[in-house]
């Protein structure tokens, strides 16, 4: 009979010692479910940030590291800036028909097609003024109005044609002689 007493006494032991084990296994567990939990809502906001990093700067400035099992996080940024900064001024330029450049720009003004006018025709228009202007004169002062945005030269047109561009705006005071 004592052995008898002394197994179930060994065995309430062994039951006892198996719920503590239980018990500190649960324990263990809900403080691992609660880590878990924390880990879980900073990854979620470490995303967040991430998307928000995606959304202002863009999908290439932020790439995901290539190694999850590596215990050194790499959170890659591009930033790209554009800063504009535009001040609009009238710029007022003075010209007489004491110039070559003053001369084509009052005959366009004044006589030739709004449309669109050649060299030849300007030359035509030179020549009723009085001004005799040369083609190797005028081809270079014509290319300079073009390139100075005083001229839009139309694409796509043979023989090249030229207009005063819209935006420009032309006064034209007393008259040619």
């Amino acid at each position: 009979m004592n052995e008898v007493l002394a197994k179930l006494t060994e065995l309430e032991s062994r039951v006892a010692q198996i719920r503590d084990w239980k018990q500190r296994y649960e324990e263990d567990k809900r403080q691992w479910d609660e880590e878990k939990q924390e880990l879980q809502k900073r990854a979620d906001s470490l995303l967040k940030l991430r998307e928000v990093l995606i959304q202002l700067l863009g999908p290439d400035a932020v790439s995901t590291p290539v190694s999850v099992q590596s215990t050194k996080e790499t959170l890659n940024l591009k930033h790209k800036e554009l800063v504009v900064n535009l001040a609009h001024e009238e710029k007022e330029l003075n010209m007489t028909t004491g110039t070559v450049m003053g001369k084509v720009l009052f005959c366009a003004s004044t006589e030739l097609s709004k449309e669109g006018f050649s060299e030849a025709e300007l030359s035509e228009t030179l020549k009723e003024h009085g001004w005799n202007v040369l083609h190797n004169t005028l081809a270079p002062t014509l290319g300079g109005l073009v390139r100075d945005g005083y001229l839009v030269k139309l694409e796509g047109i043979k023989p090249a044609k030229y207009r005063l561009p819209e935006k420009v705006k032309l006064n034209v005071s007393g008259e040619a002689g």
